[in-house]
């Protein structure tokens, strides 16, 4: 066990400052938890480095003691993980014991500092050449790197020292988000590495700074290149400094450097040449960096020509994370960086909405948790990529205990506060919330906008060099035979084995909605520019592209191209303030199941609820054709069968007595009578009341599989020459064709008999454009694979589905949109009349 040498002192000082002035949130600032300084104008108030390195220290030597206290009891304690994704016997009890019981604000307080400062062991840049730019390249890349949209940090342990070789060039400061690390490039070279806030960190549209929001302004690829390759540029450029002729070194430039990168070196070059000491300084650099490391730790770091093109041409906002100088994975990918408020840690949340690979995180949503995110960016550049566990550093933090205050820190994100030096026009917003509910709410069907699982990138037409990412190939022996995909990269695969931490999906997932109207770079790729760019269609897109790689295509998610100028308007006005204007009735959308009952003909059922969209709630009885409610029971008419179906309105929140929020509800029953009731969730059960203090009522959260937004019973709009109509009953993934006659002509006078035709399953169907492009209805389509209940044959067919309506074709390739050949069904919510 390694413990931390931590004096008592720095301890009883670090307490001191972590409970100083700075310890509260301040007027003008937002706090995410209470506790820090998260959105404001002032960068050094809202990194408050002093109070969360002094809380951190706290807490890193409060730990140290507590491993020591209790030495004899972890000892007989396993320290074995069966997998990366498990917690030893040892971590679970430190976690439970000491992490979970620890006072929340000094635990809050370090993981900003982890979040800012921390770099884990990894490796990075060597400190020399930072410094070496810094110095002698401040026009050109800005204070702090700040002309490639990073920040300057203000702080003095972001200092580095004036040069030993020029007395004109004093101290500068590093950029926001690049911090010293303990570890090394080669055998002995120090280094800067990454921390999170260097790409989740940004300055808005309101001039407030915000902790977790993605910095779309930062050239992360662009300034890969420039730095990487100006060393070259510096070395070989004319008149060179290796002493050979310019025609030589000129070669050597050509191999090294593509001819866009040397011609936005050249100034530079020139005018560093030019400061008096700057020579000096490089070749000082050079001897450190041949004496701490060998050439093939040099090679390792060196980008390709190909990937000097791809990444000069990437615009900003986007990295590909895996190329050199970092651990390179082969393939050119590129993945906007992402906004981290509100990750769905909640186990039942993420059951009650369907989330397909537990929290869903990045891009792929295949990232199982925040833990094991963090994980994976601490063993991704380790200082030994072969063998890190050499390193005691490197032992210590992957420990989770040693890094779980940032994990905690980030599970605290809230989304910004709109700001208020602008208008938000909240009554188109609440137009668009109805247009986001019919058109876009199937898929986006998250709490926070985000699609509950990942998506082929076929199925909304994006470019598919994404998924490539981390090198992938196909296993037949993953998952107990089913097949799987793994990684190439071995030092990754060995640490995280598929399906341990994650899932390689190969698809994409949409992200939550987070301060969208500072947004401009959309798509997986960041290639659209903006929402009016999002709901224009591809081919009136503009371009950002300068290569020819599909990478930096802006084609795809079409929908909402097709709507006209107002309801674009309004949705992009509800997107652009989502957690504003959501009906806050969504937070109980989905179903709730009651305990399976067996009766006494050995059949069962479940009693439900179901909420949809904040705004209905529909209770039903599901029927079941086994005795442990697992096989829908397809032969009766009547299921599900419908106790109720009330419109609902939610209002005023309150803390209930056991600290759940809480809300008070109005139901509007059909005959137009109004009832008063308070709901609320408390962990993975529906609690109600009439008034007062809600009460579990042993509803529990049934996973959601519905992911299209099929569930419901849908009526054929046609009145056929029988005077019947057709009637699909959904109901996750059980699908029922039943005919429905009627009392008197055209199907009116109620409903005279409802028998059952057929029954399917099918699993969750894709999306596809299989379709005519138009101007006025949806283009895109699911594929709907059906298997009959009772005969095992196959059906096909082609749906488009809204909140209300549900086209359908057979085995068409054509839009099953509004058209003359498709058959159009209506939403009902009782079976019994079917009107």
């Amino acid at each position: 066990m390694i413990i931390r040498n931590t004096l008592l002192l720095l301890a009883i000082v670090s307490l001191s400052i972590a409970t100083g002035s700075q310890a509260q949130p301040l007027p003008g600032y937002q706090s995410y938890n209470g506790v820090t300084n998260d959105v404001g104008p002032d960068l050094a108030t809202v990194i408050e480095y002093d109070a969360t390195k002094a809380a951190c220290d706290q807490y890193q030597s409060d730990l140290d003691q507590y491993l020591i206290d209790n030495d004899a009891i972890l000892s007989q304690l396993s320290d074995l993980e069966t997998s990366m994704a498990v917690l030893s016997e040892q971590e679970q009890y430190i976690v439970d014991n000491f992490v979970d019981t620890y006072d929340e604000a000094t635990l809050l307080k370090c993981g900003k500092y982890q979040y800012f400062y921390e770099t884990f062991d990894t490796t990075g840049p060597p400190k020399s050449m930072m410094h070496f730019m810094l110095r002698n390249f401040e026009e050109y890349f800005g204070p702090g790197f700040e002309n490639y949209g990073m920040y300057e940090d203000p702080n003095p342990v972001a200092a580095i020292p004036p040069s030993p070789y020029n007395p004109d060039i004093g101290s500068k400061q590093m950029p926001v988000g690049i911090a010293s690390s303990s570890g090394d490039f080669g055998s002995s070279v120090p280094v800067y590495a990454f921390t999170c806030a260097a790409c989740h960190f940004s300055k808005m549209g309101d001039e407030n700074f915000a902790v977790g929001i993605g910095n779309t302004r930062y050239d992360y690829a662009k300034m890969i290149a420039a730095q990487g390759q100006l060393p070259y540029a510096f070395l070989f450029q004319a008149p060179n400094l290796v002493g050979g002729t310019d025609e030589v070194a000129e070669s050597l430039l050509n191999a090294y450097v593509i001819p866009e990168v040397q011609v936005e070196l050249s100034a530079p070059v020139a005018a560093a040449r030019a400061t008096p000491g700057a020579v000096d300084e490089w070749f000082a650099l050079d001897a450190e960096l041949n004496e701490g490391s060998t050439a093939e730790d040099r090679a390792s770091i060196a980008s390709t020509l190909d990937q000097q093109r791809q990444g000069w041409a990437t615009w900003s906002g986007v990295m590909d994370f895996l190329v050199p100088p970092m651990q390179d994975d082969g393939q050119f990918t590129i993945t906007r960086i992402l906004n981290l408020p509100n990750v769905v840690s909640d186990v039942n949340v993420q059951k009650q909405h369907g989330f397909e690979y537990q929290a869903g995180l990045g891009w792929h949503g295949g990232s199982f948790d925040l833990i094991n995110f963090v994980r994976s960016f601490i063993t991704l550049t380790p200082s030994d990529i072969d063998n890190p566990g050499s390193r005691a550093e490197y032992n210590y933090w992957v420990n989770e205990y040693r890094y779980m205050p940032i994990v905690r820190y980030i599970e605290s994100f809230e989304e910004p506060n709109l700001p208020v030096d602008r208008t938000f026009d909240l009554v188109s917003a609440k137009r668009g919330e109805s247009i986001f509910d019919n058109q876009c709410a199937s898929c986006h069907n998250g709490p926070g906008g985000e699609t509950s699982r990942p998506y082929d990138h076929a199925e909304i037409e994006v470019e598919d060099g994404h998924a490539n990412i981390m090198d992938l190939y196909w296993d037949d022996a993953l998952f107990g035979g089913i097949g799987g995909w793994e990684t190439n990269i071995a030092p990754i695969r060995d640490r995280f084995p598929a399906g341990e931490t994650g899932i390689y999906t190969r698809q994409v997932k949409s992200p939550r909605f987070i301060s969208m109207w500072d947004n401009e770079r959309l798509l997986h790729n960041g290639s659209v520019r903006g929402l009016n760019e999002l709901f224009t269609c591809a081919d009136g897109r503009v371009s950002d592209a300068t290569q020819p790689d599909t990478q930096f295509s802006n084609q795809g998610h079409e929908f909402g191209c097709y709507f006209n100028a107002q309801d674009k308007a309004d949705l992009k006005a509800f997107i652009e303030t989502f957690a504003t204007t959501r009906n806050v009735g969504n937070r109980y959308n989905g179903q709730w199941d009651g305990p399976c009952h067996t009766l006494n003909n050995g059949k069962s059922q479940i009693v439900n609820l179901t909420f949809a969209k904040g705004k209905r709630m529909d209770l039903l009885v599901k029927y079941y054709s086994d005795a442990n409610c697992e096989v829908f029971d397809t032969e009766r008419v009547k299921n599900p069968g419908h106790g109720l179906s009330w419109e609902m309105a939610v209002g005023s929140s309150f803390t209930n007595s056991r600290g759940y929020l809480s809300h008070n509800v109005t139901y509007t029953k059909p005959d137009g009578t109004i009832a008063e009731d308070v709901i609320a969730i408390e962990g993975d059960q529906l609690a109600n009341a009439e008034e007062g203090d809600p009460e579990p009522r042993g509803l529990f959260i049934r996973e959601r599989i519905d992911y299209a937004g099929l569930n419901g019973l849908w009526l054929n709009n046609e009145c056929t020459a029988d005077n019947t109509r057709e009637l699909l009953a959904i109901r996750d993934g059980v699908r029922v064709n039943k005919t429905v006659a009627y009392n008197a002509p055209g199907c009116t006078g109620g409903v005279l008999s409802m028998v059952n035709d057929s029954a399917w399953t099918f699993e969750d169907p894709k999306w596809l454009n299989a379709g005519v492009r138009g101007t006025t209805f949806p283009m895109h389509n699911m594929r709907l694979k059906m298997t009959n209940v009772n005969d095992g044959s196959n059906w096909t067919q082609f749906v488009n589905v809204t909140e209300t309506t549900l086209h359908a074709m057979f085995n068409n390739y054509y839009a099953a949109s509004i058209n003359g050949n498709g058959e159009h069904y209506t939403r009902v919510y009782n079976i019994n009349t079917a009107e």
